[in-house]
């Protein structure tokens, strides 16, 4: 997705003006929306001209002059881009300064040379438009540019009339604009603006909407994504679904989530990969060879460097072990302090601890594997023996003998218990084995229901453990008391009695601490039991239940990658991969795509305290009598530039039967072009033997005043 390049100039003046419409009083018909303005003759087929209705003002610093550009020559420039204004504030002209800019604009793209604008004005405003700004909008085209007249009309109502033409049906005009989304009740083809209804969601709410979406699901996305993009993805991509919360459940489905995920691809500069000769890959394997070879070498000399400092302290002990027959005991036992040994015991422990490091290292280097042999039964010569028979080196040998024999029939307990566990299981799977080949399809459901039940003990625990995690759950608190009663020396009373310290465990941040120390206890051989039971029991449904796949595993399924955040941020097809630099510029569209255009049903998605669409209509039809209500709701208009989005009328003819009596018919139709419709239907106005008797002439406005209007059926009602 990258930004459209415009050139400029995006228009050409016309040269037909002279020739065509100098002279003339040819209606001149100006759709001025907040998104657009659309400009041209009246008598034309459409407007010659349209363009986005913005102006910049900025400075050219190469022909350092300051430069005013309109319409879609501001996005020629960044400096125009960057500083391009609107003069609606939602959708009211408030700075008609740009206004003024615009229609400089639009007359001189028309080539109407002459001092004045000789040509009346037809130019359509939005639903109850406040009277100063009309009399701000007439004063400027009776002072500035010399008009005529000027007619004002409301776009929706033009759109209604170029569709239904002169038919004096009644109805419910939907128009959905670029920044609010108007519904109008019309009695004989003429708008009742005393019952409209305004909903402040429109093209400009859905765009930063979608924006706002996409920052929060993208927050490190490497470009930065701006809010012409952010509309572009609405105009391509949004829809409105016929069941929203259906949608929602598709979305989620992993079988019809690539149905609905667009990806979307952001431009990216694709890393350079240089390619190596052959003979530069030889040179480069070489190069590791060697460098592997000296680390090899390097190591086996410090193997040998280890080996011979212990062969060096066995000799040295060995030798200082058979100097006791030849020192006197005294000498000796100094000897031995000063070599850093308790005791002889300690001596004859080393000894043998080096014997075993030296004959393991000589193996090793002689590439002989270790076998190690199991230790026999310890010595219990003098287990037996009084201790007033023996001196203090043999009863202290005696201690280590008993502690010796101790761990050793531990041991032979522990093999014992393990040989007859391993029995037990034996006998366990051989009856399972029998169970299943009796009955396969109970089997299988019996495994499953044992594997739900373990699989719900660990959710159960994990959000037992999220919960003790915050001080103010009621699990939290539970826990915390009774943490205080254990404390309490004193026992707890029923009643506390009048005068009595109230227990104040809890209120200190100290206690929080306490309480988070004694929370976090050991509870990880519960799980890895829970765990173990799980991979059991898949194991089994993997091999005896062809339905169960890897991926319906609990480990698959509770996988990152296979979370709906995931799913919804990656796509599922093609597998994400984080090391590809082009996925990491591309951004999906799924829930988003729903999600912008239900808020015009549901405003409360987005925080916007009013009612839908549809109950908005329903609120209208109900002020009205039993008999004109069957009439509205058979005639309902769709209009403007949001009415495009694809699926909206199908979703307001269903919503539309709901609130209707049943056996009612309901009718909702879409105009032809909903966003060219209003000028057309201005332009067929202006050609009309109405627009002489509705026109505010140059004498109305100096008699009446800027605000003034003259009444009709597809115009705002002076005074409302």
């Amino acid at each position: 997705m990258e930004e459209p390049e415009y050139a400029t100039p995006y228009y050409t003046i016309h040269n037909d003006y002279d020739a065509s419409y100098k002279g003339t009083a040819m209606p001149f018909v100006i759709d001025n929306g907040s998104y657009q303005c659309r400009a041209g003759w009246a008598k034309a087929a459409a407007p010659a001209v349209v363009f986005d209705n913005v102006v910049s003002r900025y400075r050219d610093r190469k022909a350092n002059t300051s430069v005013i550009a309109v319409g879609m020559d501001t996005y020629a420039d960044p400096a125009a881009r960057s500083g391009a204004r609107s003069p609606f504030d939602g959708h009211v002209v408030c700075d008609f300064d740009r206004m003024e800019n615009i229609l400089d604009y639009v007359f001189t793209i028309f080539g109407i040379s002459t001092s004045s604008i000789d040509h009346p004005i037809v130019m359509t405003e939005p639903v109850c438009l406040p009277h100063q700004n009309r009399k701000l909008m007439s004063e400027l085209l009776f002072e500035s540019y010399g008009v005529p007249s000027v007619t004002y009309g409301i776009d929706a109502l033009f759109s209604h009339y170029e569709n239904s033409g002169e038919n004096d049906d009644d109805g419910i005009i939907v128009s959905a604009g670029h920044s609010t989304t108007h519904i109008i009740p019309t009695i004989k083809g003429k708008g009742l603006l005393a019952k409209a209804k305004r909903i402040s969601y429109g093209g400009t709410q859905s765009t930063d909407y979608m924006l706002k979406l996409m920052q929060l699901k993208y927050p490190t996305f490497p470009s930065k994504m701006t809010s012409a993009q952010a509309q572009q993805l609405v105009h391509d991509h949004a829809y409105v679904a016929p069941d929203y919360q259906q949608a929602l459940k598709d979305i989620e489905d992993r079988t019809t989530f690539p149905t609905i995920d667009r990806i979307v691809q952001f431009p990216f500069v694709a890393p350079v990969f240089e390619e190596k000769t052959e003979e530069e890959l030889r040179e480069q394997a070489a190069k590791r060879e060697e460098a592997a070879r000296r680390l090899r070498e390097a190591a086996a000399r410090t193997r040998l460097e280890k080996l011979m400092t212990r062969e060096r302290e066995y000799e040295a002990f060995t030798n200082l072990k058979s100097a006791r027959s030849t020192m006197r005991k005294a000498e000796w036992l100094g000897a031995l302090k000063e070599a850093g040994f308790k005791d002889e015991a300690d001596l004859d422990d080393t000894i043998g601890q080096l014997e075993t490091a030296i004959q393991r290292a000589r193996n090793k280097e002689l590439g002989i594997e270790d076998e190690t042999e199991e230790k026999g039964p310890p010595a219990t010569n003098l287990v037996d023996v009084p201790d007033d028979q023996l001196d203090e080196a043999d009863r202290k040998e005696k201690r280590k003998q008993k502690l010796l024999k101790a761990s050793y029939d531990a041991r032979q307990r522990a093999k014992i218990a393990k040989e007859e566990a391993r029995l037990r299981e034996q006998e366990e799977a051989r009856l399972e084995e029998e169970r299943r080949l009796q009955n396969p399809e109970a089997w299988v459901r019996e495994i499953h229901s044992k594997r739900q039940d373990v699989i719900d003990r660990i959710k159960k625990r994990k959000r037992l453990a999220a919960e003790l995690t915050d001080r103010k759950s009621r699990a939290s608190q539970l826990r915390m008391r009774s943490i205080a009663n254990l404390a309490n020396d004193a026992p707890a009373n029923k009643r506390r009695r009048k005068g009595q310290e109230e227990d104040t465990f809890g209120a200190d941040d100290n206690d929080w601490m306490i309480y988070r120390e004694i929370s976090r206890e050991d509870e990880e051989e519960e799980e890895e039991e829970d765990l173990a039971m799980v991979n059991h029991y898949e194991s089994l449904l993997l091999q005896h239940d062809p339905e169960f796949l890897v991926e319906h595993g609990f480990e698959a399924s509770s996988s990152v990658t296979n979370t709906l955040m995931h799913q919804l941020t990656y796509g599922v097809f093609p597998p994400y991969d984080p090391h590809d630099v082009a996925q990491h510029h591309q951004i999906h569209v799924n829930v988003e795509r729903v999600r912008v255009s239900e808020v015009l049903f549901q405003p409360s998605i987005i925080g916007l305290e009013q009612a839908g669409v549809i109950e908005t209509i329903d609120d209208i039809v109900k002020t009205f009598d039993v008999n004109t209500r069957a009439s509205l709701q058979q005639n309902v208009f769709l209009t403007g530039g949001f009415a495009q989005l694809p699926g909206l009328c199908a979703r307001m003819q269903a919503s539309m039967q709901t609130i209707s009596p049943a056996g009612s018919r309901v009718r909702v139709r879409v105009a032809r072009d909903p966003m060219l419709d209003a000028w057309r239907g201005a332009a067929k106005f202006a050609l009309s033997p109405h627009l002489a008797s509705y026109a505010v002439s140059r004498k109305d406005y100096e008699e009446m005043g800027g605000e003034y209007i003259k009444e009709h059926g597809l115009g705002n009602v002076f005074g409302v």
